[in-house]
C-alpha cells in the first residue's frame, strides 16, 4: 500500500496507534491511503488528490467537530474514515474510527482488578468550559462525602492542560494500577484520548453517553446518562461490589480486544474495503 500524508506527521498524538494500525492492514499496492489532519484549525481537505490507479483510502485526524461534510470526490471514489464521526454522519462508504491512544502511553503487564491500588483516578486540564463542568461534579461529589466514606484511594490531578501533567511513565504506571478512571468528555466531543488510554491499561472507564456510531454501539463500557447528577453514584456503586468490578473489568477488555487494538482496528478497516480486482 501506498500512503500520504496532509498535515500529519509524527508529533501528532495518535502517530503510534495510527502506524501501528497500518502495520496490521498488510494491504496490497493497489491501495493509497490519504491520512488527513481535518482540524478546524489546521483542514487540509483540499490538499488531497485522488489516485485514479489505485482503491483510496482517507483517514481523517483531529476533527472534534466532525459532521461528515466531505467532497463528493470522496464520496464516489474513496472509502474514509473519520474519528470522532457522528452516528447520522456514516453512510455509504463514510465510516467512524476509533480515536486511540496517545503516544505518551505505554502499555505495561496486565493487572486484575484486586491488585490495583487506587480506587479513583483522573488527570487532566480543566481550561475548557466543557471539561470543567464535568469534573466540577466529581469534585463536588466526593467533596460532600465525610472522609471516612471516600474510596481510600482517590486522586484526581488538575494540570495546567493538554499533556502538561504527569510524566509518560507515571501516567502510564497509574492508568495500570486503576481500579476507574474518570473519563469525562473533552473540549467538544465525548470521546477523548483517556478512554482508550484507560482501556488499554485494564481499568474500568467511567464515562459521559458516548454516540451510537460503529465505534461505540453497544460497546460494555460505563456510560452515565446523566452525569452531573449520577456519575459520583455510579462510581460508588460499583467499588461497593468487587464481583461486579471484575465482571466489568472482563467485559471491557472483551470491548477492547474485539473492537479497539490496533489489529482489531486494522480488521474492521479491511472489511469495510471494497474488493479489489
Amino acid at each position: 500500500m501506498v500512503v500520504r500524508t496532509y498535515g500529519v506527521s509524527d508529533s501528532f498524538c495518535e502517530w503510534d496507534y495510527i502506524l501501528d494500525v497500518f502495520n496490521h492492514l498488510q494491504l496490497d499496492d493497489s491501495y493509497f491511503i490519504h491520512l488527513v489532519c481535518t482540524s478546524q484549525e489546521d483542514d487540509h481537505t483540499d490538499k488531497v488528490k485522488l489516485s485514479p490507479a489505485h482503491e483510496n483510502i482517507i483517514i481523517c485526524l483531529a476533527d472534534e467537530w466532525a459532521v461528515g461534510d466531505i467532497p463528493r470526490s470522496w464520496r464516489d471514489n474513496a472509502t474514509t474514515f473519520y474519528t470522532y464521526l457522528r452516528p447520522e454522519h456514516e453512510c455509504d462508504r463514510v465510516h467512524s474510527l476509533p480515536l486511540g491512544y496517545n503516544k505518551k502511553h505505554k502499555q505495561l503487564p496486565y493487572k486484575p482488578i484486586m491488585s490495583r491500588p487506587i480506587d479513583v483516578f483522573y488527570s487532566g486540564h480543566c481550561h475548557s468550559v466543557n471539561r470543567a463542568m464535568y469534573i466540577d461534579s466529581i469534585i463536588r461529589f466526593f467533596k460532600a462525602m465525610p472522609v471516612e466514606s471516600r474510596p481510600k484511594n482517590l486522586e484526581i490531578n488538575i494540570t495546567k492542560g493538554f499533556n502538561t501533567g504527569l510524566d509518560s511513565d507515571e501516567y502510564s504506571q497509574k492508568l495500570h494500577d486503576s481500579k476507574i478512571v474518570i473519563c469525562p468528555a473533552g473540549n467538544v466531543n465525548a470521546e477523548t484520548f483517556r478512554h482508550y488510554e484507560a482501556m488499554r491499561s485494564g481499568a474500568i472507564v467511567i464515562s459521559p453517553k458516548l454516540v451510537e456510531s460503529k465505534v461505540w454501539k453497544n460497546a460494555a463500557v460505563c456510560q452515565i446518562d446523566s452525569w452531573h447528577n449520577n456519575v459520583g453514584p455510579a462510581v460508588m456503586d460499583l467499588l461497593s461490589d468487587i464481583d461486579m468490578l471484575q465482571l466489568v473489568q472482563e467485559r471491557q477488555q472483551q470491548t477492547y480486544n474485539n473492537r479497539f487494538t490496533a489489529k482489531s482496528v486494522a480488521k474492521y478497516i479491511n472489511e469495510l474495503l471494497p474488493i479489489t480486482k
